[in-house]
Order: structure tokens, then sequence, then C-alpha cells
């Protein structure tokens, strides 16, 4: 016998049913179909079959075959839903090429405005700061890094940035071209509101836009960037690349793959992350007291310790993946922040067939389907 579903579009009745269509006993017996009329149609899901003398059924699943059934399908065959999602790949691809195409535009337009603020503007000061790297900066607070390859990793002390505590940065324009902003170039630049930066760029190094702290906690007020966008192709953030700031919100890109300790600690506004990267690192977002949407994508392969301390608001973090996904996460000790002095707020994580929740009396998560 063959067993399928139906659909059944005829006006009395408008249905959708399993139905059962029953084989001929013979030696050699054919397999029972299930066909198709302007009314009804059908997705056939397996075959059974009984054999002489035996009391055993013989089940052959027809789910996988697309002649047959097909895990993915239109029924009425008006759409081909395999065809749609290919189609949706190659626009999702189309869009992100769009997507670099306006960010380098918007790059080229920010560099095309200064130019002229070069010819007619008010220059404050001009210096090198990479091999191949110059910076430009104007009365208004506006500082363009134009060149090519990375800008030069720097120190605090013995080897400062020459931009290093200037309050007179208000915004930062990167030309395509760069490929890395080096360790503690805009360090201590509170003043530092806003910063473009270029589709060519791979790497943030440590401390690169680190604001001035006071012993080893930020400033309540917190200074520098209120605003972030990481481009796509960046692979490494630095040790507090973003620490301290005043940023609100943030997507990390799937191309992350290496990330320091603390890269956004003690950001005390950052309300909503989107992560993508591969790990989220030591302590990464510490003090990170109003951090309330936290979604993480089926790419990310490790959690690290402490990476979530004293996140106050923290309830639930929303991930992309399935529970079987979740579970293969590697979760350093003290991932989830239950074993800090302070209670966690942290009591689940949503994935799309079911959840985790932790529990309290027995300090481990449970699993929920959906």
């Amino acid at each position: 016998m063959a067993v399928g579903i139906c659909c059944n579009t005829s006006e009395n009745v408008r249905n959708v049913a399993f139905e059962i269509l029953a084989g001929t006993p013979a030696t050699n017996p054919s397999v029972p179909k299930l066909l198709n009329t302007d009314y009804k149609k059908y997705l056939t899901l397996c075959i059974i079959r009984l054999d002489a003398g035996t009391s055993e059924l013989k089940i052959t699943d027809y789910r996988e075959n697309g002649n047959f059934c097909g895990y993915v399908r239109c029924i009425l065959g008006k759409c081909k839903v395999t065809d749609m999602l290919a189609q949706l790949s190659e626009i999702q691809e189309q869009m992100k090429n769009y997507n670099t195409t306006v960010n380098q535009l918007t790059t080229k337009i920010n560099e095309l405005t200064l130019k002229i603020d070069e010819m007619t503007g008010d220059v404050v000061s001009i210096g090198k700061c990479g091999q191949n790297v110059d910076f430009v900066l104007y009365s208004d607070g506006r500082l363009l890094l134009k060149g090519t390859e990375a800008t030069f990793d720097y120190s605090t002390d013995s080897n400062p940035s020459p931009l290093q505590n200037n309050a007179n940065i208000k915004s930062v324009i990167v030309s395509e071209g760069v490929t890395g902003i080096g360790e503690r170039l805009f360090q201590y630049c509170d003043n530092l509101k806003t910063v473009s930066l270029p589709t060519t760029l791979t790497a943030i190094k440590k401390a690169a836009f680190l604001p001035h702290i006071d012993g080893y906690i930020y400033h309540q007020t917190l200074n520098g960037l209120t605003e972030l966008k990481i481009p796509e192709r960046v692979t490494e953030l630095g040790v507090n690349a973003f620490a301290g700031t005043a940023i609100k919100s943030v997507t990390v890109p799937s191309s992350v793959v290496t990330v320091g300790a603390m890269a956004f600690s003690e950001c005390q506004y950052l309300e909503t992350v989107r992560y993508g990267g591969k790990v989220i690192s030591d302590r990464m977002f510490v003090r990170c007291t109003k951090l309330k949407n936290l979604t993480l994508a089926r790419n990310v392969k490790e959690i690290v310790g402490g990476c979530f301390n004293y996140c106050e608001s923290l309830t639930t973090i929303t991930y992309e993946g399935s529970l079987a996904d979740w579970n293969a996460v590697k979760k350093n000790t003290n991932w989830d922040s239950h074993a800090v002095d302070i209670e966690s707020p942290l009591k689940k994580i949503q994935c799309f067939d079911g959840y985790m929740e932790y529990v309290a009396n027995t300090k481990t998560w449970k699993e929920v389907k959906a």
C-alpha cells in the first residue's frame, strides 16, 4: 500500500489529509501510485509491503525522494519552493554586494567632502600613521586616514600614537585601501563619537578606540564612540578594542575569527548585540549593564568564561540554531556567569526548536523542546 498526504482543493472539501492506497496481492506486486487529479494533489510518504508467509512489514521511506515527495516542495505544484530558496540566496548575495558598494560609495563621498575642505577649509594638522597611511585633521574635528595597508601599532608611553589623547578629534573617516587600525591608534580620544570604516578593513587591534579610564573602572559617563559599524571583512578584534565606549548597538560579522579579551567590556550604554563571530572571548561583555538584546548566530563555536559577568539586564539569549547546535557549542567554565559572586539574571537560551532553561537549585541547564 502507499501512504501519502492529499491536498483537496475542491469547493466542498478544501482540506489536507492522509490517504492510503491499497495495492493488489500478487507474486510480483506493482507499487500503487497516488495520482494527481485536477482537485487532488499528493505527496507520497512511504510504501508498505507485506510478503507472503511473513508478519514483518517492509517500509520504504519516500520523504527524501523528490519524484514522490521531498522535504521542501509545494504540494499544489504552483510554486517551486526549492527554486525560490535558491533565488532568495542569490538575492541575499546580491544585496550583500550592493551593501558593500554603498559602503564604498559612502566612504568615497566622505573622502571627497574632506578633499574639498582640504582645498578650501582649515587644516589643523597632517602626519603619517602607517607606512602607506597619512592623516589630515580639520578644524571642525573631522579626521581623514588615507592610503593603503595597515596603520602602525603604538604603545601608551614609549611609542604613543600621534593621534592619542587628542580632544579635537570628533569623527574619523578611514578611506578604502586601509586594511588595519593599529594598536592604540585612537586611544584616549574621548571626543571621538563616530567612525566610518572601509570595506577593505580586516583588523581592529588592541585598544584602538579605548577612551580614558579611571584606575580599572571606566567612567560612568562614558567617552568615545557612540556609533559603530564593523565591516564584513574584519577577521580580528583586539583586546579592549572598543571597551568603555558609549555605543548602544553593534553587529559583529561572521568574518571575525580572532577576538581579544574584553573587546566590548564596560560598554555601559550597550543594549543590542548581534554576534556572528566564531568565538566570544574572555570577559568580552563584562559589565555591559544595559545589554538585554543578545542574538548569537549559528556560526558561534565557542563561548569563553566570564564573557557575560555583571550583565545585569541579560535574561535571555537568542540563538539562531537548534538545541543540538547549541549543545555542540564549546562552553568554558562560567560562560553563563552563574559562578560569580552576584546572581546572574541569565535564565534562558532560545533556539528555533525549543529552549534551554537554567535550573537554579541544581545549577544546570535543562533542555525544553518546542
